[in-house]
């Protein structure tokens, strides 16, 4: 299992490269890390990808992917 320092390395390399521009960041706020993380620990990859496009990640983008790819070496649930 992700422990929540591997959960915010993960978050400090995506705040790097908003800096940089490459795409519009999420809401940084508690609520929204609470989120992931009860989804990364309890949810599906639907419920996953779901709040992912709701927040702005485009199905097609390489971010989007590497985000359902950390969360299937999780084990993550697919149903």
């Amino acid at each position: 299992m992700f422990e929540d320092d591997e959960i915010r390395s993960s978050l400090e390399k995506e705040r790097r490269r908003e800096q940089a521009g490459k795409y519009k960041p999420l809401p940084r706020n508690r609520q929204t890390e609470k989120e992931l993380k009860r989804i990364f620990d309890y949810g599906t990859e639907v419920e996953l990808t779901k709040y992912l496009r709701e927040n702005g990640v485009a199905d097609g983008s390489k971010r989007f992917a590497e985000i359902v790819k950390l969360f299937r070496e999780h084990g993550g649930k697919r149903a």
